[in-house]
């Protein structure tokens, strides 16, 4: 990597590489619109060529196409291996098949539990989020969950507002089973605009900082508002290299901003 690439790109880039390096080849990854769906591309662009990419709705992919707009577009159907349904794809969840679920999320704690719902009392809330969509169903019956979204003190909570997407819930053992969720599942990676968290024990744990773009170990405590753990052999990420963003921008980035600008919400290239 040049100076000037390690000048150039964004934390928003730094969340999507590391969060396509989630993926491994022959991966089944369920993903939504937004940060996880250029996780995905990337990473099929790029090292897990093999993976299949199911969508909410039932469109299902082996091979390459456009990163969409929504869920459900004329190049993100076109040539799919199928177009089948919600419905379709939730039995596949359910049965133990969609190996890797993405989510983006409005608060998370540290037990992994999402909160998509509201900010408050439910019944009358300081804010209200659109709600779970199929955030639950990839949470609850995924194998593993990778979670994405910007870190601060009014997100990253000890105890979330509302649990709509379960993680570990209270912490203790087997309370997935109790439920009535697979056994061992459940979310197993955070990652955010200042580092990458893991589990231990059912817990958030810190494995690395984005120290390369100027993050450091007190900014992440000083946005996290529990006792956060540290993972004894806390490292630096790994900063994007060549070919990840070669990849980001020539397949990712260019569109998502020409896709703003005919919006007329133009917006930081994100470099």
């Amino acid at each position: 990597m040049t100076q000037d690439d390690k000048k150039n790109y964004s934390a928003t880039i730094q969340m999507v590489v590391s969060a396509a390096r989630e993926i491994k080849d022959n991966d089944i990854v369920y993903v939504g619109v937004g940060l996880p769906m250029q996780a995905a591309l990337l990473a099929k662009n790029n090292h897990a060529p093999n993976c299949v990419i199911v969508i909410e709705n039932g469109i299902v992919r082996s091979n390459l196409f456009p990163i969409p707009a929504a869920t459900d577009t004329l190049g993100s159907q076109s040539f799919a291996d199928q177009l089948s349904g919600l419905f379709h794809v939730m039995n596949l969840g359910q049965a133990g098949h969609l190996k890797t679920g993405f989510l983006g999320a409005g608060q998370v704690d540290r037990f992994g539990n999402l909160n998509d719902t509201c900010v408050g009392d439910y019944r009358n809330p300081i804010h209200r989020w659109p709600g779970s969509g199929g955030g639950n169903d990839i949470m609850s019956w995924c194998t593993r969950t990778i979670v994405i979204l910007e870190q601060d003190k009014r997100r990253f909570l000890e105890k979330v507002d509302f649990i709509t997407c379960p993680g570990y819930l209270d912490g203790r053992p087997g309370r997935r089973e109790e439920i009535g969720l697979r056994p061992n599942t459940g979310p197993t990676a955070v990652i955010t605009n200042l580092g990458i968290y893991g589990f231990e024990d059912r817990e958030m744990v810190l494995k690395s900082v984005h120290t390369d773009i100027g993050v450091t170990l007190e900014k992440v405590k000083e946005e996290t508002s529990w006792d956060l753990k540290i993972a004894s052999d806390l490292k630096d990420t790994e900063p994007p290299n060549d070919e990840e963003l070669r990849i980001f921008r020539e397949k990712i980035e260019w569109v998502v901003a020409a896709r703003a600008r005919m919006r007329g919400r133009i917006q930081p290239s994100g470099r």
